[in-house]
């Protein structure tokens, strides 16, 4: 039996958590999280991971640091083997890389060493590439850039928005970090260092990543839609008010570029581009809940023939 302790915070970590624990061969022994936020009213929620945890009678700790000796004597005394890291946060230093050599499991969502750093899903979408892959790997004390146990690649689809890549690499990903667990003498012998040159960097998003420069192509605009339908989701002002976009696809008209050519159920909103044309599906104005653009528009006017600002 290979006892472990799963560190890890939000959904995406919550595939390979669900695939660890109830594989017969896995001791889940102890969940690592970071602490409960506040949402509302003095309301407090915790992670994804820990509620995971919770549910399911899973021992879970939610240290400040876990680069303690406290922390290290905790793992000791519960016989843990192996350390899986899925979005977790918090970086490993020394003292755990120390005590834990080559037994630190990373969850990457990215073909390293391409797009080490925070947001490896979102860029992968921004740039529109056609593959990607969930990398199991060992942590080292530089980021991102230990050595790929399993790598598993997949095709991207044209239509795949960040929710896809995240439930799909997710898959992907638990299983791969399972075999890598199951099979670790042997991935860990044939295991392949990362090319340094070759390597990309992603930084984390940002608000202002999510608006809108009509002059761009329709691919390049359609790419930062489904990049970013988590956060912060992409907008444009529309007469002062921000309108976010978290659906849309290819039009069949062409005009200037931010100029409204299209606003009815049957068209929906069409926008024109660098060359050509959006058509937004979804589409979300201030105090409003996201919402079908034919259905937007039963109550709503949009001013075919006014440009957009393209600053």
């Amino acid at each position: 039996m290979i006892n472990i302790c799963f560190m890890g915070n939000p959904k995406f970590a919550l595939q390979t958590l669900d695939i660890l624990y109830k594989d017969e061969n896995i001791n889940l022994k102890l969940v690592v999280s970071g602490k409960d936020k506040k949402r509302s009213r003095n309301k407090f929620s915790p992670t994804p991971v820990k509620k995971y945890a919770e549910d399911n009678g899973i021992r879970v700790e939610t240290p400040d640091s876990v680069n303690t000796e406290d922390f290290v004597k905790m793992l000791k005394d519960l016989e843990i083997d192996y350390i899986v890291v899925v979005a977790f946060g918090q970086l490993i230093k020394n003292i755990l890389l120390d005590n834990f050599k080559d037994r630190i499991i990373n969850l990457h969502p990215s073909l390293l060493p391409l797009y080490r750093g925070a947001s490896p899903m979102q860029f992968t979408l921004l740039n529109g590439d056609e593959k990607t892959a969930a990398t199991a790997m060992l942590i080292e004390k530089a980021m991102d850039s230990g050595d790929i146990l399993i790598q598993r690649e997949m095709d991207i689809d044209p239509s795949d928005d960040y929710f896809d890549l995240e439930d799909k690499l997710g898959k992907i990903g638990a299983e791969a970090i399972r075999d890598a667990l199951l099979n670790f003498d042997q991935v860990y012998e044939n295991r392949i260092v990362q090319d340094d040159d070759k390597a990309t960097y992603c930084t984390k998003i940002d608000k202002e990543m999510g608006r809108i420069d009509w002059n761009r192509t329709s691919r390049q605009i359609l790419d930062q839609i489904r990049a970013l339908v988590g956060f912060p989701v992409a907008f444009f002002d529309y007469k002062g008010q921000n309108a976010k976009v978290h659906k849309a696809s290819l039009g069949d008209l062409k005009g200037k570029p931010g100029e409204i050519l299209a606003a009815n159920k049957k068209d929906k909103i069409v926008i024109g581009t660098g060359d050509g044309s959006i058509r937004i599906e979804k589409i979300q104005f201030p105090g409003k809940k996201a919402m079908d653009t034919a259905s937007f528009l039963l109550g709503n006017e949009i001013e075919v023939g006014f440009v957009l600002e393209n600053d």
